[in-house]
C-alpha cells in the first residue's frame, strides 16, 4: 500500500472541498498523519489548521504551530487562501467490535470528527445514552438542537468529511453505532444549497 508499510493494505483516497474556511474531519488517513504529509497539496495556499486548543501555520516553508498531526477521532478549521480539493489517502478502518475510538467529551464545546466514510443520521449514530448529555451541534452551515421532543435543526446526518462541535451539559464517554456499510470512495462537496444538513 502506498499510504503504510503494509503492502496487502488496500488504500482508498477520498476529497474534501476546500472553499477558504471550512470545518472538517478525517475518516481514514495515511500511516503518517503528520500535517505536514496529510495537507503538503494545500501548502500553497498559505494554509492554517485549528485545532480544539491546537493549531498550526504554514509560514516561510514550514508548519508553525503545536498541531502537529492529524488525528481521526477531532475536527479542524482548515483556512486556505483559494478553492481546492485536499486528496487524503488512507488505510481503510472496518468497524469491528472493539476498535472503535471512543470520544470522552468534557462539559461545554468539544470539535471532533465523525470517523466513517459518506453519512449517517445522528439520532441513530448518536447512542441514545449519550444523547441525554448532549445540548447541540454544530457544523460549519448546519447546526441541531436536541429539545425535550427530539432534535431539531438543519442537521440531522452526519458526514465522515466535516467537523462538529458537540455542546455537552456534563462530562461523557461514547462511540458511534458505526453504519450499515462503508463506503469505497465519498467526495464532499460544499454549496449554498442543504437539506437535513448535508451541504
Amino acid at each position: 500500500g502506498e499510504c503504510d508499510s503494509n503492502p496487502d493494505n488496500d488504500c482508498q483516497m477520498y476529497s474534501i472541498t476546500l472553499d477558504g474556511l471550512d470545518l472538517v474531519s478525517f475518516y481514514r488517513l495515511p500511516e503518517d498523519s503528520g500535517i505536514e504529509n496529510v495537507l503538503s497539496e494545500i501548502e500553497g495556499l498559505n494554509p492554517g489548521i485549528l485545532g480544539e486548543g491546537t493549531a498550526a501555520n504554514f509560514v516561510d516553508g514550514q508548519w508553525l504551530g503545536t498541531l502537529l498531526t492529524i488525528d481521526r477521532s477531532d475536527g479542524y478549521w482548515i483556512k486556505v487562501s483559494d478553492e481546492s480539493e485536499l486528496n487524503v489517502v488512507g488505510v481503510p478502518i472496518l468497524p469491528l467490535p472493539g476498535s472503535e475510538i471512543i470520544y470522552s467529551l468534557h462539559t461545554g464545546s468539544n470539535l471532533i470528527s465523525y470517523p466513517f466514510a459518506g453519512f449517517a443520521p445522528l439520532i441513530e449514530t448518536i447512542p441514545e445514552e449519550a444523547q441525554n448529555s448532549i445540548i447541540g451541534i454544530i457544523t460549519e452551515n448546519a447546526s441541531a438542537y436536541n429539545s425535550e421532543e427530539g432534535w431539531i435543526g438543519g442537521l440531522m446526518d452526519l458526514c465522515g468529511t466535516e467537523g462538529y462541535w458537540f455542546i455537552t451539559s456534563e462530562d461523557v464517554d461514547f462511540a458511534y453505532n458505526p453504519p450499515a456499510s462503508d463506503d469505497n470512495l465519498t467526495r464532499q462537496v460544499k454549496s449554498s444549497d442543504f437539506y437535513l444538513g448535508r451541504d
